[in-house]
């Protein structure tokens, strides 16, 4: 059985990386990730969210901030 060529089979791509304040958000947002206690990550995104708001922050500042936060002791509720 013969069987003809479709064409040629592209390279593999290498995955994007993200550059300027998107890796800077990544890289933030993965620090306070990996900061955060177990079992709470959604009650640091809602402080994330509540900064972002009640305080005018940028979505970098604020993952900042509580990173910070994390970083001082502060131990976020758990989300409900």
């Amino acid at each position: 059985m013969e069987v003809e060529a479709v064409g040629s089979v592209p390279a593999p791509r290498r995955p994007v990386e993200p550059a300027g304040v998107t890796a800077e958000l990544a890289r933030t947002r993965a620090k306070v990730r990996e900061a955060a206690p177990a079992g709470r990550w959604d009650g640091v995104l809602a402080e994330v969210t509540r900064l972002q708001y009640d305080q005018g922050l940028s979505p970098l500042a604020a993952l900042q901030a509580v990173y910070a936060k994390l970083a001082s002791g502060w131990v976020p509720p758990i989300a409900r």
